[in-house]
């Protein structure tokens, strides 16, 4: 069975799709009959769209370290007029996308452009392409894709499937009312089903595929939960890896899958896929060692929903028995077990950017939200983080259920206090999805839900998300729309008070990596660019 894997057009040319390295793997090691093809389409898109930009070359070349010093920091925030031009035009083919679906009509641009990807991928004769969108905004570019590869191929067209974490931000029934072009939605985890479809297993035995039939849709049983020990290393040989917009090869790691915690009740990752699962130490070790001495990488990012303190004391041994000089980032959650002691060793071998999920510097909702921590306790972490030689990014979450005044203000306040410490802050406005505790319990937390949030339309079929339109009840008992936006204004009007955005702010996240540790001996650190308080 021939397949092509296919990574559609997203919002970063610097990101490694790791699904798709990880598909390719298993299928070879499954499915050895089996030919099968990764297409980065993402990564084309960004070049055609920098090649049609004017100027756009030259931070091509940039980003490759072909030109100027990728590692000055007053260099790359040169480039920012261009990044801007290139996203701005990624933007607009989004829109492209949805107008061409609800409408079959294509603009000039949209048409040349689904006309060159049609043909990379109808190049690898499929039988089948499996598309994996990790993200809602990749949803449109997929349809458009399924429908460009059904009209070219005529009657020798491939069956096409979606899959990717997307599949469960949304309603498939939907998209396989409106999207005639899309053979099937693989629900969950893709690796059973891609073997089985490239093994050329009848639809019906597809597990967590949904697909129509005569009778009327068809949604077979949950794929199995995979145990982590079954997988192969992600092969990211099939990628191009010298054509991303990085000088230095970054790529994503995965430990573990789901979560560890499970029990945030504004997650939609409590209910989606399996539960959690972890790779043994020894084999995670021993694929970042291959990473390390057959593609020269020196920086890798976590992918995992977060490794707790115990689990990265492991991995961070194990990567100084085996000498590995590395540069990484990790998410993690900013509890008592983050030492000063744990922190400067995780430091020491390698740790150099920490996202912590702190969402409120208001304990109350804190406690609301069930998110297991201790607002003091999250400061002193993030501070001995910083002590350690630890980039902080901070992520926010504005708008929480019940959120008042009062709370926001003490989010102000210990933002204010912990501003030193960290190098970035990812700042969001709350939103309500289907499934969570806030969405069951709307009426509790005084959220009336409105109406549910459309990722495209087509066919005159609107294709839904399961993000929730909602309004909040407000103190004199009539209904207002939701905090969150009015939050993160407030919190941009106050922030200038506390210091310019830094680099770490306006780049990709693996630029981000690479600034903090530079691929190369002689290229100059930033340092830290916000001051310590005195």
């Amino acid at each position: 069975m021939r397949t092509a894997l296919v990574f559609p057009p997203s919002a970063s040319p610097t990101y490694v799709p790791l699904g798709i390295a990880s598909l390719v793997a298993y299928v070879r090691q499954m499915v050895p009959a089996a030919s099968v093809e990764a297409l980065d389409l993402n990564l084309a898109t960004w070049h055609d769209v920098a090649r049609a930009t004017p100027g756009a070359g030259a931070l091509v070349d940039f980003v490759q370290g072909r030109q100027g010093n990728f590692y000055d920091a007053e260099q790359t925030l040169g480039y920012r007029g261009l990044w801007s031009a290139l996203r701005a035009r990624m933007r607009a083919l989004v829109a492209d996308a949805r107008h061409s679906l609800a409408t079959g009509e294509a603009s000039p641009d949209f048409a040349a452009l689904l006309a060159a990807h049609t043909a990379r991928v109808l190049a690898t004769d499929p039988e089948w392409v499996g598309i994996s969108v990790m993200f809602l905004d990749q949803v449109p570019f997929a349809a458009a894709l399924a429908v460009a590869l059904k009209r070219s191929g005529g009657a020798s067209a491939p069956n096409v499937v979606l899959g990717g974490a997307a599949m469960s931000a949304l309603h498939v029934e939907d998209l396989l009312a409106a999207c005639p072009s899309v053979d099937g939605v693989v629900c969950g985890e893709g690796e059973a089903a891609v073997a089985a479809l490239c093994s050329g297993v009848p639809k019906e035995q597809v597990p967590g595929l949904v697909f129509r039939s005569a009778a009327g849709l068809v949604r077979n049983s949950p794929p199995p939960t995979l145990s982590l020990k079954l997988l192969p290393a992600p092969d990211f040989s099939v990628l191009p890896l010298a054509d991303y917009f990085s000088p230095a090869p970054v790529l994503p790691v995965l430990f573990s899958r789901g979560c560890a915690w499970r029990k945030c009740r504004f997650c939609t990752h409590n209910s989606s896929f399996g539960g959690h699962r972890k790779r043994p130490v020894a084999d995670f070790v021993a694929e970042v060692e291959n990473l390390y001495a057959r593609f020269g990488v020196r920086h890798i990012y976590s992918a995992d929903e977060y490794i707790p303190a115990a689990d990265l004391d492991v991995i961070t041994d194990a990567f100084r028995v085996h000498g590995l000089d590395l540069a990484f980032h990790v998410l993690a959650r900013p509890t008592e077990e983050c030492t000063p002691e744990r922190l400067a060793a995780w430091s020491a071998a390698g740790c150099r950017w920490i996202g912590w999920g702190v969402e409120s510097g208001s304990q109350r909702l804190l406690d609301l939200i069930n998110k297991g921590t201790n607002a003091a306790t999250v400061e002193r972490v993030i501070r001995a983080s910083a002590e350690a030689g630890i980039s902080n990014l901070a992520m926010m979450i504005f708008g929480l259920p019940t959120s008042t005044d009062a709370d926001l203000h003490e989010t102000f306040r210990f933002l204010d206090r912990i501003y030193d410490a960290v190098d970035a802050l990812g700042v969001s406005s709350y939103v309500l999805s289907e499934g969570t505790h806030f969405a069951r319990n709307a009426t509790k937390y005084g959220l009336a839900v409105s109406g549910v949030q459309n990722v495209l339309r087509a066919n005159g079929t609107a294709v839904r998300t399961r993000r929730l339109d909602f309004r909040e009840l407000a103190a004199d008992g009539s209904l207002r729309p939701p905090r969150g936006p009015l939050e993160v204004a407030a919190w941009e009007a106050r922030r200038p008070w506390l210091g310019p955005l830094t680099l770490f702010e306006q780049i990709p996240c693996e630029h981000y990596l690479l600034h903090l540790a530079p691929a190369h001996s002689d290229a100059p650190r930033p340092g830290r660019l916000r001051p310590r308080a005195a």
